[in-house]
């Protein structure tokens, strides 16, 4: 739990939304705890604490996603991401591989 400034308790809290997921492959990181993957070109050993962008392909990064699923490892990257003051969004990567792999699928039978 943590304070905003103006005391309030705050809590990370999970929150469903509708995103255009080829949008989101070109501003994602893939990360396990500190060191990721660009999801545009595929560079490896990036930082999501340094690297705003990739240095190979330009994409700026708006949103992680882990394959961490224990609430305490999701929850230092949180606490990390809003302790640096970073502008991205933790994404459930289970969920955008479902999507991409849905829409790859669906591409499969277009005419």
């Amino acid at each position: 739990m943590n304070q905003d400034s103006s005391g309030n308790k705050t809590k990370f809290v999970r929150v469903w939304r509708q995103l255009d997921v080829e949008e989101v492959k070109k501003q994602l990181l893939y990360i396990d705890d500190l060191y990721g993957t660009c999801g545009s070109c595929k560079k490896l050993g990036l930082n999501y604490l340094k690297d705003k962008n990739c240095p190979d392909c330009g994409s700026v990064f708006k949103y992680l996603a882990t394959k961490l699923t224990q609430p305490g490892e999701i929850g230092k990257i949180l606490s990390r991401i809003q302790k640096e003051g970073l502008d991205l969004t933790l994404i459930e990567r289970a969920d955008f591989e479902r999507s991409s792999a849905q829409d790859a699928a669906r591409d499969l039978f277009k005419s």
